[in-house]
């Protein structure tokens, strides 16, 4: 993976560089919220990609959705920069969100929950496009950061 995120665990680390990689590949100028979700996918260790996976919701589906929403550009390069504020805003709110939890480290379910409690997204938009319950995918995770 390219970049090191600070407070991530390997895991979410991984998301987040599968994220950049999958707008670079889809000739995306910015990573956004969408990524991140395809991102926590790709990352098939991660705690968010089982409870996707128990949702039927694959990387595949959503990069599809993505690239009939936003398009297909030519490969372009990102970096972290390229995040958009909405999708940094995410970030935050997945750190706090563990230290509040008293983790020392946010995991794939704080990036997960986080986008699904800011809302207002791109990742969001698909998940229900795909017949998913946000509100009780969202009851699940936070479960899971409880206890």
């Amino acid at each position: 993976m390219k970049y090191q995120f600070n407070g991530f665990t390997k895991g979410a680390n991984n998301a987040l560089c599968f994220a950049i990689e999958t707008a670079e590949e889809m000739g995306h100028t910015y990573v956004g919220s969408e990524h991140l979700l395809v991102g926590l996918l790709k990352e098939q260790e991660g705690a968010a990609a089982s409870l996707l996976a128990a949702r039927n919701v694959t990387a595949e589906q959503v990069a599809e959705l993505l690239a009939s929403t936003v398009g297909r550009g030519i490969p372009s390069s990102l970096t972290p920069d390229s995040f958009t504020p909405r999708a940094k805003q995410v970030i935050e709110i997945a750190l706090s969100g563990a230290r509040a939890t008293g983790n020392t480290y946010a995991g794939t379910e704080h990036l997960l929950i986080a986008l699904l409690e800011e809302g207002q997204n791109y990742a969001v938009r698909f998940l229900k496009l795909l017949g998913v319950d946000v509100s009780a995918l969202l009851d699940e995770a936070l479960r899971l950061t409880s206890g």
